[in-house]
């Protein structure tokens, strides 16, 4: 049985997840080995709220970092619990995955303002990228001096700002593109009943 389009994309959007839950945990067992329920609340204080991750699939991502060698785990039995921590092969797998990531995430945000400039949806604008050298500052040097990650975060914070300002004149274009097909919409519609009562 063929899935319908909204299975298709939920089942995208799952592996997604997925992908990035794993550079979540690779990031966050960058900072200090932790257990499973710091991990969780780790990844939620880091991403804003923006990834939840629960039991349930926190350890089964846990686990196949684990085979894959990119993190190691140890159990204390006093405290029975397990405490994971990442490896340098590990690490190497989350520089290169961020890398490839914001190239990846580049090249589409360039194509897709080119397509939309294109097409007349809107002026050929650049978004700032937000995901640039200072969130790779703070994703991939987790030893940086504070100093330096203060600075990182307030290049990010201006970066989203500046985003915000260029998304919203975006927005505006592509609302006066949209009243533009309206009224030609409704001119087309007056002539074809023009043409209709001339012929009557």
């Amino acid at each position: 049985m063929t899935a319908a389009p909204r299975e298709i994309v939920d089942q995208w959007k799952e592996q997604m997840v997925k992908g990035y839950l794993k550079m979540a945990v690779l990031f966050v067992l960058m900072r200090k080995p932790m257990h499973g329920y710091e991990i969780i609340k780790s990844i939620n204080e880091w991403t804003f709220g923006i990834m939840t991750p629960t039991a349930g699939s926190i350890y089964p991502t846990l686990r196949d970092l684990e085979e894959r060698e990119l993190i190691e785990g140890w159990w204390i039995p006093e405290k029975r619990r397990k405490i994971y921590r990442i490896t340098e092969r590990g690490r190497k797998v989350f520089k290169e995955a961020i890398e490839k990531h914001f190239e990846f995430a580049s090249t589409l945000r360039r194509w897709l303002l080119r397509e939309m400039a294109r097409l007349g949806i809107i002026e050929d604008l650049d978004i700032p990228s937000v995901m640039g050298s200072a969130l790779k500052l703070l994703l991939l040097q987790g030893d940086a001096p504070v100093e330096a990650r203060i600075e990182a975060l307030k290049r990010l914070r201006l970066n989203i700002q500046n985003a915000i300002e260029v998304l919203s004149r975006i927005v505006k274009q592509i609302k006066i593109r949209e009243e533009k097909l309206k009224l030609e919409m409704r001119s087309k519609e007056s002539s074809n009943t023009g043409i209709e009562n001339t012929s009557r």
